[in-house]
C-alpha cells in the first residue's frame, strides 16, 4: 500500500520535475485499483518493492530478504504513521491559527507562540469607542 504516500509524493515531485510525472501516474492508477479493493496490475509497487530490495542486498542480504517478506505490512505501518502525522500536522496548524499556539493547554512550550490571535488583532483594531452615555 506503498502507492498511497507515493503518488502523494511523486504527485508533488512531478510539478517540478518531468521525471517524477510518469510515476506519479502510475501511483494513481495503483491507488484507485486498491481503494476500489482491487489488485494493482500496473507492476508498480514491483518496481518499488525491487528497487528498495536492491539497495537493500547491497547492505545486508539477511535484510533484504526480511524486507521482501515484510514488505506489505511494512508499507501499511509507513501508510498509517503518514495519516497520523498528517493528522497531527492539521491539528497544530488549526491550533495555531484559532488559539495563536501550537498547544493551547501550555501554550510557551510552543516554538511558534504567539501573544494574540489574528481574530482578537483585528477585533482589537475595530474596537468601536464608546460614545456619550444619556
Amino acid at each position: 500500500m506503498v502507492c498511497v504516500i507515493a503518488f502523494l509524493v511523486f504527485a508533488f515531485l512531478g510539478i517540478f520535475s518531468v521525471k517524477y510525472r510518469q510515476l506519479a501516474k502510475e501511483a494513481f492508477a495503483c491507488v484507485f485499483k486498491r481503494m476500489t479493493l482491487r489488485k494493482c496490475d500496473t507492476g508498480f509497487e514491483e518496481k518499488i518493492k525491487a528497487q528498495i530490495t536492491g539497495r537493500l542486498l547491497k547492505r545486508s542480504t539477511r535484510l533484504a530478504k526480511m524486507a521482501e517478506k515484510l514488505y506489505e505490512p511494512i508499507a501499511w505501518l509507513f501508510v498509517a504513521s503518514f495519516f497520523v502525522s498528517l493528522f497531527f500536522l492539521g491539528r497544530g496548524v488549526y491550533y495555531y491559527v484559532k488559539y495563536g499556539t501550537c498547544n493551547p493547554q501550555s501554550p510557551t512550550s510552543c516554538p511558534f507562540y504567539r501573544s494574540a490571535t489574528p481574530l482578537e488583532k483585528v477585533l482589537d483594531i475595530y474596537k468601536c469607542p464608546q460614545g456619550p452615555t444619556k
